[in-house]
């Protein structure tokens, strides 16, 4: 398995040029290496990178995905969208960013797809029924104004998840949208239950104070008036917060 140094050099480049890019002995060389040859086509590289990868990413998509008869689809379709892509978009190994090794990154791709194909409840089910109920309690000054909030949520949360860590929007939408476990997520992210816990909790506590402060601005509600309907802000968080995240 050759891959030319013009192909080869690229990668490196491409990876350099990323925005967590440090120095150039952070790559991972030889898994960049390989993720090129996968990418160029190579004879003999997909088999090499299914050959060392396809176990993995059984385990990653059964993580996401509850029925047994669904994960070895699950799986052929995350090693499809590593190596062929879809539609207009070319395989995602052409984007490894080779920072960590393919062995910790290629499982959070595999996850990601599974979350797409999921077919069982969706999470953002649950939290939209859920979220219905804690909302009945609350009295907004009248049903216009629930709607008008409705409105002003989704383009606050969508601005808020933008500036959150991008680690942090990984765990929201693990949590949220493919229902993982705090200890499931750890195990992906190689991270203890703990730091998985603290995490959700600073960052949600960050979108809920980002989305407080533009939704107020937007609907020129002062602080005083938008205490009063905050309880209701919050328990349509995650129901916003996961949609924004599947449609991303």
């Amino acid at each position: 398995m050759r891959v030319s140094e013009d192909a080869f050099g690229r990668g490196v480049a491409r990876c350099a040029g990323g925005a967590s890019f440090q120095s150039l002995e952070g790559l991972v060389a030889e898994d960049i290496y390989l993720a090129c040859a996968c990418a160029e086509g190579v004879r003999g590289a997909a088999a090499a990178f299914e050959a060392q990868y396809a176990r993995a990413i059984r385990r990653a998509v059964s993580r996401a995905i509850a029925a047994p008869e669904d994960r070895d689809d699950a799986a052929q379709r995350a090693l499809q969208h590593l190596l062929v892509g879809t539609g207009d978009a070319g395989p995602a190994i052409g984007k490894y960013p080779g920072l960590l090794p393919l062995a910790k990154w290629v499982p959070v791709v595999a996850i990601r797809v599974a979350i797409s194909l999921k077919r069982t409840e969706s999470a953002e089910q649950r939290l939209r029924a859920k979220a219905g109920a804690e909302a009945m309690g609350v009295n907004p000054e009248n049903l216009y104004m629930r709607e008008e909030l409705r409105r002003a949520l989704e383009p606050a949360v969508a601005a808020a998840l933008g500036r959150l860590d991008e680690r942090d929007r990984l765990i929201l939408r693990f949590f949220l949208v493919s229902g993982m476990t705090t200890k499931a997520i750890g195990e992906t992210l190689d991270l203890s239950q703990q730091a998985v816990s603290k995490r959700l909790a600073k960052a949600r506590a960050e979108l809920l104070e980002d989305v407080r402060r533009n939704v107020a601005e937007s609907l020129h509600i002062s602080e005083d008036e938008f205490s009063s309907i905050l309880r209701f802000v919050a328990s349509q968080l995650d129901v916003n917060v996961s949609r924004s995240l599947r449609d991303k």
